[in-house]
């Protein structure tokens, strides 16, 4: 189940990452709601009380107007050297730090997240993921619980 459930997050990702890449290289009618000089995104994302079993996966992909840049995000203050895409797992959140915030530190032209939290095993945990574009807060889900019944499975695109 797990190595399905990892080769679908790998052609999600691929996905992800095509579809920003063909995004960004069209050009921009007059119409399309997308300011030429990008967005800026902010996501939090919190896990606390996940067993050893869970599955956790966030990935965030953001792309410039210009393909040949890479470094675009930063995770917890730090800058993220030529990575455009930010993937945080279970063994992100079984130390200490339970809290995450994923920064765009240019506009971005394309954004793509992808979220799947799942749980195999009896023992709940919770999950929160906010996300802001230009400051504007588009979605904000709090404490939600992933148990075995109820899985926490979103693909956004900002």
């Amino acid at each position: 189940m797990k190595k399905a459930i990892f080769k679908n997050l790998i052609a999600f990702t691929i996905c992800a990452v095509l579809f920003a890449g063909f995004s960004s290289c069209s050009k921009k009618s007059s119409g399309d709601p997308t300011p030429s000089d990008g967005r800026n995104a902010k996501f939090t994302v919190t896990v606390t009380g996940a067993p050893s079993s869970a599955y956790i996966s966030f990935v965030m992909v953001g792309l410039t107007n210009d393909p040949k840049e890479g470094t675009v995000w930063k995770v917890n203050g730090v800058v993220q050297n030529s990575e455009n895409s930010v993937s945080l797992g279970k063994n992100n959140f079984s130390g200490t730090t339970k809290t995450y915030v994923i920064e765009s530190i240019k506009p971005l032209s394309a954004i793509s997240v992808g979220v799947q939290c799942l749980n195999v095993e009896n023992s709940p945990y919770k999950i929160s993921y906010k996300a802001e574009i230009n400051g504007e807060v588009k979605n904000d889900e709090k404490d939600f619980t992933v148990t075995q019944s109820t899985d926490f499975t979103h693909d956004y695109t900002y």
